[in-house]
């Protein structure tokens, strides 16, 4: 099992980044605090020449990279997948599969590409965009396991759009999301956050079904505090439990504790991030721990 963080492309040089850690060097310092991997945000804007350069400086410091895509609302969204060559949804992830390929070789370990499903506007029928989702990750599926089977694609528990706004996500219910990693061969990412979420706004079960546990290949653990995607320190989302849950279930892959720097910064800065990394760590460990007992 892998603990990880939210790492962008060009940390070093960001603002953002160097207001929460200083003078420290990020990725030493992230080592000493026992973080083991890093979940690296990618879309069409970003350059392969600084990923590249990214995910070298990450293995090189001793760090597992995942790639986690963005797309809603551009042309490369899962929504416009077809299986013609010249399909910019088809492209852009196979280029995303290709650098991960060369990532896994690297670091000699897998990556993980997590992928949220279609997104389109509230108009557009739901079952086109399932049917979407579940061709594109078939295609993802089936790609990675002819070229690049040191590649792990996961499809993400989306969170649902506000009741006002118009648009939907497929995945956003644990029961879409294990349809589409059923039907389609991939594994599915736990958010925690968008659990908690689509349970507080819509009443939606909070708690998966036994059946989706066995197909949970990646993790972002994170807290809610008015706002997604906080650092470990409210007690809101029951992510304790969560973990519990899966580690009992033998879950043994990658937990990306997943906050922007922004957020550890508001929420009180570097003490923030330290926290939560010692919280989330010392929690796994019980948990294993009590796992091994007879």
């Amino acid at each position: 099992m892998l603990i990880g963080l939210k790492l962008d492309v060009g940390f070093a040089d960001d603002g953002v980044y160097r207001r929460l850690y200083g003078r420290r060097e990020v990725l030493p310092f992230l080592k000493e605090l026992g973080v083991e991997a890093v979940e690296t945000a990618v879309g069409p804007e970003t350059e392969t020449d600084a990923l590249t350069e990214h995910i070298a400086r990450c293995i090189d410091a001793g760090l597992k990279v995942s790639l986690h895509p963005y797309s809603e609302g551009t042309i490369f969204n899962p929504m416009h997948f077809s299986h013609d060559e010249n399909n910019a949804c088809r492209g852009l992830h196979q280029h995303f599969l290709t650098v991960a390929a060369q990532a896994a070789r690297r670091q000699e370990s897998a990556t993980v590409v997590n992928i949220h499903s279609a997104a389109g506007p509230a108009s557009q029928a739901r079952d086109f965009l399932v049917d979407r989702s579940i061709a594109f990750f078939s295609w993802a599926g089936d790609w990675c396991r002819q070229n690049a089977p040191e590649v792990a694609v996961a499809v993400e528990l989306q969170i649902s759009p506000d009741a006002d706004e118009p648009r939907q996500r497929i995945g956003d219910t644990y029961e879409e999301l294990l349809e589409v990693a059923l039907k389609s061969g991939v594994s599915a990412c736990w958010d925690f956050g968008h659990a908690y979420w689509n349970a507080y706004r819509y009443g939606w079960p909070l708690y998966p079904p036994e059946e989706l546990l066995p197909r949970i290949g990646h993790v972002h653990c994170h807290d809610v505090h008015n706002s997604d995607h906080q650092p470990l320190l409210y007690d809101t989302v029951p992510w304790r439990d969560f973990l519990r849950l899966l580690i009992d279930s033998g879950y043994d892959d990658r937990i990306i504790l997943e906050v922007p720097p922004s957020e550890f910064l508001g929420a009180g800065g570097i003490q923030t991030l330290t926290d939560s990394l010692q919280l989330l760590l010392a929690w796994v460990q019980q948990c294993r721990s009590d796992a091994q007992v007879p």
